[in-house]
């Protein structure tokens, strides 16, 4: 065989070389991207599962939580198309669908507990609300919700907005009270009043809660009804209603 047969053999072998190389690095990078990409929808997943849980628990619409749900669902879906052989994701589906089967059981039962202990608890929820809201949007648009029932739930999603604010703002005056710190219960009053009065929300219920809460505010009342605030049971209504608090004269703005 001549050198230059030899030459253009052994050019022909490396390009070969090359050719193999470059496609095991392209499989192997396709493969770091789907498992990153798989990686991110499952926490996504994860998000969306938790936020179902806790819309529930927040929001009077029952249907909100599996609108949620059903998110959760179209990603796990999303995933499946890149990783259609996955056993792990087939049962994370199944368990996601029969929460999706609960949450259309509009008739279940719900404790609504809005209360939030910290100023940092107050805003983590109201970003899930607002994130909810997001989701519902992006979902209409996609044209898996109707307008009419995107409107509807905006509003109870703005709603729930303000009594987050209200009513933990509330709770936390009523532990001032407890401990006989009528001053600086006063002042979570007076922030739940503000919080009522400042809100976007256009519910037609906003004005009684103004008035419930100035009452708070003035020492005209001792608490929200239960209507507004149902975390507050009863056994705490009675003791509250029992406990005597000095005249509203001796409550300085």
């Amino acid at each position: 065989m001549s050198s230059i047969s030899t030459l253009i053999l052994f050019l022909a072998l490396i390009m070969v070389s090359l050719l193999v190389v470059s496609a095991i690095n392209q499989r192997q990078t396709r493969r770091r991207l789907i498992a990153r990409k798989l990686l991110e929808l499952k926490r996504r997943t994860t998000e969306l599962d938790e936020l179902a849980s806790m819309i529930d628990s927040v929001v009077e619409s029952p249907q909100i939580a599996g609108i949620v749900n059903d998110e959760a669902i179209d990603t796990i879906h999303a995933m499946l198309r890149l990783d259609p052989n996955s056993q792990a994701l087939q049962v994370l589906l199944h368990s996601m669908q029969e929460k999706a089967h609960e949450f259309e059981n509009l008739g279940r039962s719900r404790e609504i507990y809005r209360l939030r202990e910290s100023d940092a608890a107050i805003a983590r929820t109201l970003y899930e609300l607002n994130e909810t809201g997001r989701i519902l949007r992006r979902r209409q648009s996609a044209g898996k919700l109707e307008m009419a029932e995107l409107e509807t739930y905006i509003r109870d999603l703005a709603w729930s907005h303000l009594l987050v604010g209200v009513v933990s703002n509330v709770g936390q005056g009523q532990k001032c009270l407890a401990r006989g710190d009528i001053l600086r219960a006063h002042a979570f009053f007076k922030k739940a009043q503000q919080v009522a009065i400042k809100t976007s929300s256009t519910d037609e219920r906003r004005h009684r809660l103004i008035k419930e809460a100035t009452d708070l505010m003035n020492n005209r009342s001792k608490m929200l009804s239960q209507e507004f605030m149902p975390e507050l049971k009863p056994e705490m209504r009675a003791s509250l209603n029992a406990k005597s608090t000095p005249p509203p004269e001796s409550i300085t703005e």
